[in-house]
């Protein structure tokens, strides 16, 4: 029996069946009523009127008041165009018509509904499948997903090796691909109530007599969850595919929940809105080191995000030069926000603008330069004007602040996930080399 919240929301096989059915409504409401002479000239009104208040809405909400934080694209504004001109031809379907009319006038609103937001959830990435949009968890616990790491010996060494690629040998019993799964990483400092979190072990993690491997712990943007960054961001595919390149070498990889919930965002600095940053350098960091056999020191650990998370990657690894030695900010804002300037200032630092300035990334690089040992790895989507920018402008000041710089852009993609995945991609193998996994950058 088909599971339907497995159900692919990005396949052909669920959007062309939505978008024909679509069409045919379209079709089918346009057919004039005899009663209606006046019809075509309603409909037109109809189409005009929806088509254009959606467009204004679109640019007032998205533009405007930027209330997602990103600005809508071309995709996103034709469907919310198609969208409001469809629904003015539902309202006039409504008007002085019979009753079967009506009931498929509004069958076809829901319709309308439906194929707009699949094409807008298509042209994001955002959702892979129908259990992701309901936030459904599909990730299964790491303790289920197979069989566990062999804990290492007291005497193992958890030593940063920088040529473990040329001394590593793989074992015959070692497995093609690495597992991953969730683990509930508590706030025992902090007191941070997050969602489970996600572990990825590759095959050399899987072995008895594994070697200390480097780790990196990456974030999702928001709204999302750690399961983002498995799911649209396919950052499993990444590193087994790494893995099977190099021996079965990849980092230990957890994926944190920074935000508590979807909706929440508190920033990735200790306040008012949780002690979010205490909750990912002390107690994550702590139930890594406690539980799996990484490698220590900043060399070893990578701190990396995507849109908020790559954010609160430049936050760390800013602030915190001897716990993160190399970050991934794929996408990132100039500093930690929720909206305004000023909505900011009260409702993520109690109002204390002296605060908030201090949290500020090119801040704390001015403070902490120059960095002696951190490498710094930027990414954004081609289209993506707005947050091109601010790579350009974090990128200079990590540059200005003596930090190993490098940018990628992701051809043809925006503020979007394929972003993300193909900064995460070539992020990590970029790092490779850094971290003792490869003798030079790997290509996804």
């Amino acid at each position: 029996m088909i599971d339907p919240l497995s159900l692919p929301l990005l396949s052909p096989a669920v959007l062309v069946p939505v978008d024909v059915t679509a069409g045919l409504a379209v079709a089918w409401l346009l057919v004039r009523p005899r009663t209606r002479r006046t019809w075509w000239r309603w409909v037109g009104l109809g189409v005009v009127v929806g088509g254009g208040a959606a467009l204004l809405a679109t640019w007032w909400f998205g533009d405007v008041h930027d209330v997602v934080g990103v600005a809508p694209t071309l995709v996103d504004r034709v469907w919310i165009a198609a969208l409001g001109a469809g629904l003015g031809l539902v309202v006039v379907g409504l008007i002085h018509t019979r009753w079967w009319r009506k009931a498929v006038a509004l069958v076809a609103a829901v319709v309308f509904v439906l194929a707009t937001g699949l094409a807008v959830n298509r042209d994001g990435g955002v959702y892979q499948d129908l259990a992701q949009a309901l936030g459904r968890e599909t990730v299964p616990a790491l303790a289920d997903a197979g069989t566990a790491p062999p804990a290492p010996s007291a005497s193992a060494s958890t030593a940063f090796d920088p040529t473990l690629w040329s001394t590593w040998h793989a074992p015959a019993d070692m497995p093609t691909t690495g597992r991953y799964g969730t683990v509930h990483i508590p706030g025992t400092v902090s007191h941070f109530a997050a969602r489970d979190a996600i572990v990825y072990l590759p095959p050399a993690a899987l072995v008895a007599d594994a070697p200390a491997l480097p780790v990196m712990v990456m974030m999702s943007g928001q709204p999302a969850s750690p399961e983002s960054v498995v799911g649209p961001g396919h950052l499993v595919q990444t590193l087994d595919a790494f893995a099977a390149r190099n021996h079965g070498l990849a980092p230990i990889v957890v994926v944190p929940d920074q935000l508590g919930a979807d909706a929440d965002n508190p920033m990735c600095v200790d306040g008012p809105l949780g002690d979010s940053a205490t909750y990912i350098t002390t107690d994550v960091v702590g139930y890594v080191t406690s539980h799996f056999h990484v490698a220590t020191g900043p060399r070893a650990w990578t701190v990396g995000g995507f849109s908020q998370g790559g954010t609160c990657s430049i936050q760390f690894a800013s602030a915190r030069p001897d716990l993160f030695g190399s970050f991934i900010d794929v996408s990132g804002e100039l500093g930690p926000s929720i909206g305004t300037r000023q909505a900011t200032v009260d409702g993520g630092f109690a109002g204390s603008d002296a605060a908030y300035e201090a949290a500020q990334p090119q801040a704390i690089m001015a403070v902490k330069a120059p960095y002696a040992d951190t490498t710094a790895f930027f990414a954004v989507g081609q289209n993506d004007t707005r947050y091109g920018r601010i790579m350009t402008e974090n990128s200079a000041a990590a540059e200005r602040a003596g930090m190993s710089v490098t940018r990628y852009v992701s051809p043809g993609s925006a503020h979007d996930w394929t972003t993300a995945t193909n900064g995460f991609a070539h992020g990590i193998g970029a790092l490779y080399p850094r971290l003792g996994l490869a003798d030079s950058v790997q290509q996804p």
